[in-house]
């Protein structure tokens, strides 16, 4: 009883003051792409993902499009996922002063304009983890009660209606960097599908479930939305990490 309870206040404690932990780790770069350049910009990321620097770290990387952003001026994200904050460390050491970086920062200065960076942390994870979803909805929140968020997200992806959910499901926490072009951030709900088509289907039904009105009365009394968006995954790089092994 008493592990039951300090494990408690610990994922209390983690939802309400946004301390770091030893956990899977998130970062986001926000970039602001020139019409027309969105093509070299790739190119210049892919050169940098196949330098020895680069394949030298356990992260998973991705180039992100960004859609419907509202206020929000971001073209594309480089999404890093990491094992630990550790090991995002250790590699901005090696990457920060080495040729490759610096020959990356060169070709996309006059192309691309920083927007956003931001570091966050998963909470819980529902569905089916894998790299075959390419559209994500991005739905990022406002919390006021971080613990009835959880507990009603957990509710609707755990009801029966919600078993046959073709996608995945991920709670985050941003820990760093909650201030955006698009309103104050603690926190963001990201829902992967294989297409536009398959996030359609799904949300089409899930609108008409005793679930889902249960869920809006949760969210209605315990955030605000501040933006969502959409974003379609361009590239995907293993560096000895997969989306898998974050999960």
């Amino acid at each position: 009883m008493k592990n039951k309870i300090l494990g408690v206040l610990s994922i209390a404690l983690i939802l309400t003051t946004g301390l770091l932990q030893a956990a899977p780790t998130v970062i986001v770069y926000e970039w602001a792409v020139q019409a027309g350049k969105a093509g070299e910009f790739a190119a210049a990321l892919d050169t940098l993902q196949k330098a020895k620097v680069s394949q030298d770290r356990t992260a998973q990387l991705h180039l992100e499009s960004v859609g419907f952003n509202g206020v929000n001026p971001a073209t594309h994200r480089v999404v890093v996922l990491y094992p630990s904050i550790a090991e995002m460390e250790k590699w901005n050491e090696k990457f920060v002063g080495s040729d490759a970086g610096n020959a990356f920062l060169n070709s996309i200065n006059d192309i691309a304009t920083p927007v956003g960076q931001y570091m966050e942390q998963p909470l819980k994870s529902w569905g089916t983890v894998s790299n075959e979803d390419k559209v994500f909805d991005v739905v990022r929140l406002q919390v006021s009660d971080p613990s009835a968020t959880l507990a009603g997200l957990n509710a609707l992806m755990s009801a029966p209606e919600a078993k046959n959910f073709p996608g995945q499901a991920w709670l985050i926490q941003v820990v760093r960097g909650n201030a955006a072009p698009d309103g104050r951030v603690t926190h963001q709900i990201v829902v992967g599908y294989e297409s536009l088509a398959e996030m359609e289907a799904w949300q089409d039904y899930m609108l008409t479930t005793s679930a889902w009105k249960t869920w809006a009365g949760v969210a209605q009394n315990s955030f605000v939305i501040t933006n969502r968006f959409t974003v379609d995954w361009l590239a995907v790089y293993d560096h000895n990490y997969t989306l898998e092994d974050f999960d």
